[in-house]
C-alpha cells in the first residue's frame, strides 16, 4: 500500500477529513445559488451522485472506506462548469476525473492530482466549444472564510499560497501583465488556489518544496493568462504544478540529505 501524502496537521483526529473544506465552500456555493439560481444545486447533486457511485464501486472492489472528499469535489466542479453544460458531458467528465484522478490511485491521500482539476481539464480540452473556458464570477470576500478555515486547519499551507502570489504578481510585474494583478483580486483565483492548488494531497509535501510548488503555479498562471481565459489558465496551471509536485519533493529531500551529509560528515 502506498503511503499517504497528507500532512501531519491535516491527519489530526479533530481536523481529519473534509469538514473545513466543506465549510469553506459554503459561502461561494450560497453566492452562486443566489446569483445563478437553484440549477447550481442540481449540478452539485448530479456530480455528487456520480462521484458517490464510483466511490461505492471501488469500495466494494477494494473493501476500503471513503470520506467526504467526493462532496467537496462535486461542489467545486459544479461551481466552475457553465450552467449550459450538457448532462452527458458532466457524467463523462466527472467519471474520468474521479476514476483517473482519484480512485485508481487508492483514494484520497494517495492520489497526486485533485479529481476536480482532472475533471475540469478533461472537459475544457475535450469540449472547448461548450463554454467550459468561462466561469461564474465569485467575489473575493466569499473566499475569506475559506482562507481562514483552510490555513488554520492545515488543509492549505501558507507557503504554497505565498509562493503562488509571488509567482503571479512578480512575473506579472516583470512582463507588464496587468491582468495578473486583476486575477489575484478575484474569487475564482482564490477558489482554485485554496481548494485545488494548496490541497494537502495534490500539493508538495515538504516545507522546502511548497513555496516552489506555489511559485510554479503562479508563474504558469501568468504565462497562460496571456493566451487563455481566467478559468482555463488557473485549471491548467494547477494541473501542471501538481504533476511536478512529486519532483519538487524529491529535489527538496535530496538537497536536505546533502546538507545533512556535509554537516555531519
Amino acid at each position: 500500500m502506498m503511503p499517504s501524502r497528507l500532512t501531519p496537521l491535516a491527519t489530526h483526529p479533530l481536523l481529519r477529513g473534509q469538514l473545513p473544506v466543506l465549510a469553506g465552500l459554503a459561502l461561494p456555493l450560497l453566492w452562486s445559488v443566489w446569483g445563478d439560481g437553484p440549477a447550481v444545486l442540481g449540478r452539485v447533486a448530479l456530480v455528487g451522485a456520480i462521484v458517490l457511485a464510483w466511490q461505492v464501486v471501488f469500495t466494494r472492489i477494494r473493501r476500503q472506506g471513503f470520506g467526504l472528499e467526493g462532496i467537496s469535489a462535486a461542489i467545486i466542479i459544479a461551481l466552475l462548469v457553465p450552467a449550459t453544460a450538457p448532462v452527458w458531458q458532466l457524467v463523462l467528465g466527472t467519471t474520468f476525473g474521479v476514476v483517473i484522478g482519484l480512485l485508481v490511485f487508492g483514494g484520497y491521500g494517495r492520489n497526486i492530482l485533485h479529481p476536480a482539476v482532472v475533471t475540469l481539464a478533461f472537459l475544457m480540452f475535450s469540449f472547448a466549444g461548450e463554454g467550459y473556458r468561462e466561469a461564474s464570477a465569485l467575489p473575493i470576500w466569499t473566499l475569506v472564510p475559506a482562507l481562514l478555515l483552510l490555513t488554520v486547519s492545515g488543509q492549505a499551507n501558507w507557503r504554497v499560497l505565498a509562493g503562488a502570489l509571488l509567482g503571479l504578481l512578480g512575473l506579472g510585474w516583470l512582463q507588464a501583465v496587468p491582468e495578473a494583478t486583476d486575477l489575484a483580486q478575484t474569487g475564482l483565483f482564490w477558489l482554485v488556489l485554496l481548494f485545488l492548488v494548496a490541497d494537502p494531497v495534490a500539493s508538495a509535501a515538504t516545507d522546502w518544496s511548497r513555496p516552489f510548488h506555489g511559485l510554479l503555479f503562479g508563474v504558469l498562471a501568468t504565462l497562460f493568462l496571456q493566451t487563455g481565459t481566467a478559468i482555463s489558465t488557473l485549471v491548467f496551471a494547477a494541473l501542471m504544478a501538481a504533476i511536478f509536485a512529486p519532483l519538487l519533493d524529491a529535489m527538496a529531500i535530496a538537497v536536505n540529505a546533502r546538507i545533512r551529509e556535509r554537516r555531519h560528515g
